[in-house]
């Protein structure tokens, strides 16, 4: 791929491992690995104003956004957007718990599908569960302010 770049004009990244590999919840794994998740994912395409999540109801698959952009909402208030990498929805598979958010499409989107079977296996070999959980405890700190010190 010489002269060309990551992604396309429309910032797509060129293959759904290099789109894996952008998600910080991936951070860190292998091409390998990654092509084994990407193995497992279906790939689907939704229209705009498609839920993605629905606050209270089972969390059984997460999302990976591969193009188009969602509304994030908790209750009636609407808390965040999504981009392309984000994951979406793997807190409530890996804690089986309810949905927390509502997300719904304001475009047209290409998803990329992981059911928790899938995901649960991330946790099945310990080295790349300690890389897993390592990255799902620094998701779950969301972001953190960087002081001065922090600087080399």
């Amino acid at each position: 791929m010489k002269g060309e770049g990551m992604f396309t004009r429309h910032g797509v990244p060129r293959s759904r491992i290099e789109l894996l590999g952008q998600v910080p919840f991936f951070e860190g794994l292998s091409k390998k690995v990654l092509a084994r998740i990407d193995s497992h994912v279906d790939e689907v395409q939704i229209p705009a104003g498609s839920k993605l999540t629905e606050q209270g109801t089972g969390a059984y698959e997460a999302f990976v956004i591969a193009e188009g952009e969602a509304e994030v909402k908790v209750g009636d208030e609407v808390v965040g957007h999504t981009s392309i990498g984000e994951l979406i929805g793997e807190i409530g598979v890996l804690k089986h718990t309810l949905r927390t958010a509502t997300v719904t499409a304001t475009t047209p989107m290409r998803l990329l599908v992981i059911n928790s079977r899938e995901m649960n296996w991330l946790f099945e070999d310990p080295k790349l569960a300690a890389r897993v959980q390592q990255n799902l405890d620094k998701h779950l700190q969301g972001p953190q302010p960087h002081s001065a010190t922090d600087q080399p």
